[in-house]
This record gives structure tokens, sequence and C-alpha cells, in this order.
């Protein structure tokens, strides 16, 4: 059957041109990100609080955790047998623990 009107063929025209339009859109801005990534390129500017971060993080490396004072303290005390454990602080401590990670 043929078509009088030539609204078939209006159609497939229409549609092969906004295809064309579709691809040219994405081209270009395909080419617009890889030229503005290959410019601007990438860049770290940290602020004021992330360097005084930095700052105590560099600090805190270089020292130790574990006070060694006190761990000599603690070391002389049990050998003399001054050092007492006290039972039922650490079950009270126990059960703190025990009722806070339940909650």
């Amino acid at each position: 059957m043929n078509d009088i009107t030539n609204i078939n063929s209006n159609r497939a025209s229409l549609s092969s041109n906004q295809s064309s339009s579709i691809k040219s859109r994405n081209e270009a801005k395909q080419s617009d990100e890889n030229s503005s990534s290959t410019v601007a390129g990438d860049r770290v500017t940290l602020t004021s609080t992330a360097s005084r971060l930095q700052d105590i993080e560099q600090q805190l490396s270089g020292s130790s955790a574990v006070d060694k004072a006190r761990v000599e303290a603690m070391q002389t005390a049990i050998s003399n047998g001054d050092y007492n454990v006290d039972a039922d602080r650490i079950a009270d401590k126990m059960l703190a623990f025990e009722d806070f990670m339940s909650e």
C-alpha cells in the first residue's frame, strides 16, 4: 500500500535526524569531558582543621601508648608483694561493662 500522505517516510527521516542529533550531542559532551580532565588535573587542598589533625597524628605516631613508668611501678609492686587485687572492684567493673554492652 502506498503512503499518500508521506507520514511514514517523514517519521523515518525525523527518527534518523533525532538519533544523529543525539549522537553529536553525546560526542560533544565526551569531548568536553576529555578536554577538561586533561587540562584541569587533580588537586588536593587541606583545610586548617585537616592540617592540624595531620600534625597531631605525626606527634602521636612518635609517642608510645604505654606508660612505661606505670608499668615499671606495677611490676615492682607485684614482685615486692605490695600489689593487692580488689576482687569486689574487679567484679563491679565487669558487671558494669556487661551492662554497657547489653544496651
